[in-house]
């Protein structure tokens, strides 16, 4: 981690079983990720929810990759939840689609931005969605990588491609956990930018699906909104992360119940 990203951890930083979190909200994260493109390699942004968390809890080696991140946000309301618990203000999540829209919107001008991840239909209508957001915003390049794992030539020249792109936000969209590890792991080979995990921000973002209702992202119930979307794909992956989040947080707290 480079002492830049070191600076920009404040005494504002929790910690969810092991994760630390920034404690902060829309317009905070933003000057952390401006203020990130500004140093000479690239750096690495997380939005974190309870699937990554959990992930983190049971694998220590996907605990590293999150403790190496320069930025790790709060991305879902049961974090937000725990961080009060331990006495920090937080009113909010940073959730990752609308953290990549508030950039979109509120970056400066001049910065670039890269697309990578999603199927060339969903590229297409991200472009013009974010267009529509922002009439001036540059857009140097958007990749749609090949389904499935990668041979070495295919990563080589997508990474080289990347490169070219010369961007200051790459959106890095290959589903959790898999794409924060493909982020560090290749993370020397990266010329510069800020490279931000984005999930499901592509598809949110160019409405190929919808958000879920204000009042169940309040709630914390975003998950329930997918789950009835998508069950077959999505049920056996929440029972097993949600309840992992659940068991462990619960067995944190009991622990420092007793002691």
């Amino acid at each position: 981690m480079s002492k830049r990203s070191q600076s920009l951890r404040t005494a504002a930083q929790g910690n969810v079983l092991g994760t630390p979190l920034q404690v902060t909200d829309y317009e905070g994260a933003l000057r952390h990720v401006v203020r990130l493109t500004q140093g000479p390699c690239a750096s690495l942004v997380a939005a974190a929810n309870t699937h990554l968390v959990a992930e983190a809890a049971g694998n220590p080696e996907f605990a590293a990759v999150l403790r190496g991140f320069d930025l790790v946000l709060p991305d879902g309301m049961p974090l937000v939840w725990a961080l009060r618990l331990d006495g920090f203000r937080i009113s909010d999540r940073v959730y990752g689609p609308y953290f990549m829209e508030y950039v979109l919107k509120h970056a400066p001008a001049r910065m670039r931005h890269c697309f990578f991840g999603g199927t060339l239909e969903c590229l297409e209508k991200l472009r013009q969605r974010a267009k529509e957001m922002r009439p001036e915003l540059r857009i140097t390049d958007a990749i749609s990588p090949p389904f499935g794992k990668w041979d070495e030539a295919t990563e080589t020249g997508l990474i080289e491609r990347i490169n070219r792109a010369d961007a200051d936000f790459v959106w890095v969209a290959l589903g959790g956990v898999k794409q924060e590890s493909w982020m560090a792991q290749n993370r020397q080979r990266f010329a510069r930018g800020v490279f931000v995990g984005a999930g499901d921000a592509f598809a949110l973002i160019a409405g190929l699906r919808n958000y879920a209702p204000a009042w169940m992202q309040r709630a914390g119930l975003t998950w329930l909104h997918r789950l009835v979307k998508e069950p077959g794909r999505l049920l056996r992956r929440y029972v097993r992360y949600n309840s992992r989040f659940v068991a462990a947080l619960l067995a944190e707290r009991l622990r420092r119940a007793w002691h």
